[in-house]
């Protein structure tokens, strides 16, 4: 089945200013996404897929307003209705702070992906509305919806890496541990930049601690994607690469690679002129991107160890570091360091389970993994 994910952006505006904001090197403008757009890149999708994802994203996507998205959410059904080998999946990303009864019904109702950005027991550093945004996902879990919370972690934090990890399970919240990355408005808090070995360490330790945590109850994303680099190096890209497997629909119609703040270099067209996906990848800004992916690819497969993890990495970060021609920066040196003591790690884990030794003081999330992985049941390339 052919798939693609677009993210559809309603609006660059946000009812927050976080302190690490990326996203603020686009501004905050308050325009909105005309909903036929939207439609007009479902229509256009449908051509040459048959699984869509749609990723609601910003800016600050509730802004948009419930009415646009179900608007947008029912069109699917009907292109659905009449097209059974046509399927969407949706998913948002919230800052959470608008979230009421209604908003949770929707989202139940189109059985819509939820991620939260919340960083948990250290919300207050990056973050403001700590409170507000804590209840709302205490309702959703009250309510019965499932949804997944983005942790960013910064030098003032990483060091209590595991009292938010546990933090985490005792609230019920499945998670995902990020970096903070320097761009944006990060960049005017150095003090936050994180130390590439105290984000290593720490993290390793935890993931330790994960392992055997036998009254874990979370699902803990960064770990469980870890745990699948055992001896074959498991992809944890989108598709392997997310070239020609992504794009983007901002709110002024313009089309971009991806979802991720991209030069205007990278502009791909505009909805109003656009007629198949497969034309935007056609177009030079496109070729310009695959170009420089297939470099660093080519560089990366010849002195890195973990080539088969990330594929090369996500091209918008290095431009947004400054070296998209070069494969050292910061994202890259923190994820070789990391996968390093994670390999050592997991060659002692799974040697364990191959043995069948103290199987029973594992955590059983990560057992389930391991087995997985022993019964071929991932997707491995090198």
């Amino acid at each position: 089945m052919k798939r693609i994910s677009i993210t559809i952006k309603p609006t660059n505006d946000c009812n927050m200013r976080c302190k690490h904001c990326y996203h603020a090197e686009e501004g905050f403008d308050s325009e909105m996404l005309n909903p036929a757009y939207a439609k007009k890149m479902i229509d256009i999708a449908v051509k040459e897929y048959e699984e869509i994802h749609i990723v609601f994203h910003g800016g600050e996507p509730t802004l948009w307003g419930l009415n646009n998205l179900v608007n947008v959410l029912e069109y699917e059904r009907s292109i659905e209705a009449t097209n059974p080998n046509i399927k969407f999946k949706n998913i948002i990303q919230t800052n959470g702070v608008l979230l009421n009864d209604e908003w949770i019904n929707v989202f139940k109702e189109y059985s819509i992906v939820v991620g939260i950005s919340y960083d948990g027991p250290h919300n207050d550093d990056l973050r403001a509305n700590s409170e507000v945004v804590y209840d709302n996902m205490l309702r959703m879990k009250e309510m019965g919806l499932s949804f997944g919370v983005l942790c960013v972690e910064s030098a003032k934090s990483i060091n209590n890496l595991e009292a938010t990890y546990e933090w985490f399970n005792k609230e019920g919240f499945s998670f995902k541990v990020l970096a903070l990355f320097m761009s944006g408005t990060a960049l005017e808090h150095q003090e936050f930049e994180i130390n590439i070995d105290e984000y290593v360490d720490n993290l390793a330790k935890v993931y330790r601690l994960w392992l055997y945590d036998k009254n874990c109850h979370i699902s803990m994303r960064t770990f469980e994607d870890l745990l699948k680099v055992s001896d074959k190096l498991y992809c944890i890209q989108y598709g392997g690469s997310c070239i020609h497997n992504r794009i983007c629909l901002n709110p002024n119609g313009d089309i971009y690679p991806c979802g991720r703040p991209y030069t205007d270099d990278f502009i791909l067209g505009n909805i109003k002129d656009l007629e198949l996906i497969s034309d935007a990848f056609k177009t030079p800004a496109y070729k310009n991107l695959v170009d420089i992916s297939a470099e660093r690819a080519k560089q990366c497969r010849e002195k890195c160890d973990y080539f088969g993890v990330c594929k090369g990495g996500c091209v918008s970060s290095a431009i947004l570091e400054g070296s998209f021609d070069k494969i050292n920066n910061t994202t890259c040196v923190r994820a070789k360091k990391l996968l390093a003591k994670i390999t050592k790690i997991n060659n002692e884990i799974y040697a364990l389970y191959d043995e069948g030794k103290h199987l029973e003081e594992f955590n059983p999330i990560a057992l389930k993994i391991m087995k997985k992985i022993r019964t071929g049941k991932y997707n491995f390339t090198k």
